[in-house]
């Protein structure tokens, strides 16, 4: 699975790891956060290697800080949210409140950011790797804690072992000392923490969430130190609606099943929840980049169809040269006169794409964001796995006719929400149209400017107005205005 969009969901913040503040809590309710970023803080803590000794290697010294796995702190990349929209949380409707669920406050986000090199790109505005909620009760936001994290040194004696044997020589291995790589910040004990994978399939339209592990010190709905509860959590990207009900776009979630304090879990193998269809740029934001980066658009449209036009001359020129070489006689004068007539043609498209180039690296590049949404944790415990299969659905608009059909079952295919690959696969893509329209009128557009000749020739004209015909059809599919 490639990390898409492009690998990358959705995505809270600015440089580095900020939270989603706890929107609903009791009085002894720990505070809830939620951070993403590329790959996971606990799962994917790295081996550190130890300090050279003498006999060592040279390049020992220049490695000594360096992970052999995973990231190293302060390199944490962009999270989930790039950029605010707004500074202020949307707290959750008191009448969206459950009694057995603990959230994390949504935040106002661009869920697309527009990207001008190499070339004009709109993708989801983030590198999506892994999500991690901790339940705990955090020192004040101004609180430094990295410095005081203890790396997982890796032990001399195991060095050259299979990874799998590695051990470490480090004496803190608390959850709490984890966090703190990423600078989280606990007061006391976390009560929770959670991580779950981003997966995106090839083309980085869907995506699901997979469990990467879990330590539960104590439950969030219970001081009952021998209680059990059936536990999900689901992260929800909405859009603001006509009214105050925001519309839902896509729910992901992670069954962990029936856990009690003190459990501890690592990724399950076995567990396949189903795709998610990535939300698309909508009506209204697809209009605005369109719109927005018009003249980057129109400008790359003539560089790529100059670049494929060279191409093609460039092969025609190589294959003139063979028949040239092949021939005599008239033949060769007129095969002569053709590979002139290419060559001044190829001259003129070279001059032509660096004039454009040039052209293009003086536009804004500036990043664009469009299409505002808001995002959303939560985690339930709940006293019976029926129950939580009961809630999970309500979540994801599941009626209970479909819930009883499966025979209270969870599985992949009870979810309504849940995406056939095959089915998304044969959909036509109106983005996709306009992609292909635009190609082909720019095509046309370059062999009438750079045909070589001095006035451009009746087929050549007959083919630029077909295709700024279609190219049209597609912008007004969109709402977009018309090329003349």
């Amino acid at each position: 699975m490639k990390p898409a969009l492009a690998r990358p969901l959705v995505c809270v913040l600015a440089v580095s790891l900020l939270p989603l503040d706890a929107a609903y809590a009791g009085p002894n309710d720990p505070a809830i956060h939620a951070y993403v970023n590329d790959s996971c803080i606990v799962a994917d803590e790295p081996f550190l290697l130890p300090p050279p000794q003498p006999g060592d290697p040279a390049d020992q010294t220049t490695t000594r800080f360096l992970p052999l796995l995973g990231l190293v702190v302060g390199k944490l990349t962009e999270m989930l949210i790039t950029h605010m929209v707004n500074a202020s949380s949307e707290h959750i409707k008191a009448g969206a409140i459950r009694k057995d669920t603990r959230y994390a406050t949504s935040k106002e986000m661009n869920l697309y950011r527009a990207e001008f090199q190499p070339e004009p790109t709109v993708r989801l505005n983030a590198k999506l790797g892994c999500m991690t909620i901790v339940a705990a009760k955090f020192k004040p936001e101004s609180t430094e804690c990295s410095a005081d994290y203890v790396p997982k040194l890796l032990t001399r004696e195991t060095m050259k072992l299979p990874e799998s044997e590695w051990k470490s020589s480090r004496t803190d291995d608390s959850i709490e000392n984890q966090l703190r790589r990423a600078n989280i910040c606990v007061d006391g004990k976390a009560r929770a923490v959670y991580e779950a994978r981003f997966e995106f399939s090839e083309d980085g339209t869907a995506y699901r969430l997979k469990n990467a592990g879990y330590q539960i010190e104590s439950l969030l709905t219970t001081q009952d130190k021998g209680a059990t509860r059936s536990t999900f959590y689901t992260l929800e990207i909405s859009q603001p609606g006509t009214s105050e009900q925001r519309e839902t776009l896509s729910t992901a979630w992670v069954r962990l099943g029936t856990v009690s304090a003190g459990a501890h879990g690592t990724a399950t193998a076995g567990d396949s929840p189903p795709w998610l269809r990535v939300p698309a740029l909508t009506t209204e934001a697809r209009r605005a980049y369109e719109q927005k980066t018009n003249v980057h658009q129109q400008v790359m449209g003539e560089i790529d169809a100059l670049k494929r036009a060279l191409t093609r001359n460039q092969r025609e020129l190589a294959a003139l040269d063979q028949r040239i070489a092949a021939a005599s006689g008239e033949l060769a004068a007129g095969l002569s006169q053709e590979r002139t007539r290419v060559a001044v043609q190829i001259q003129t498209q070279q001059a032509e794409l660096e004039a454009t180039n040039a052209e293009y690296q003086d536009l804004p590049q500036t990043p664009l964001e469009f299409m505002p949404v808001t995002i959303e944790v939560a985690v339930t415990e709940s006293e019976s796995e029926k129950t939580a299969q009961l809630e999970l659905a309500s979540i994801v608009n599941i009626t209970g006719g479909q819930l009883a059909s499966a025979g209270g079952t969870a599985s992949a295919g009870l979810f309504s929400k849940s995406l056939d690959l095959s089915d998304h696969a044969v959909r036509p893509d109106p983005a996709a149209e306009l992609a292909s329209t635009r190609a082909r009128y720019f095509d046309a557009l370059v062999a009438v400017k750079t045909g070589g000749a001095a006035a451009p020739g009746e087929d050549a004209k007959h083919n630029l107005a077909e295709a700024r015909m279609k190219y049209n059809d597609a912008r007004r599919a969109l709402g977009l205005e018309l090329v003349e």
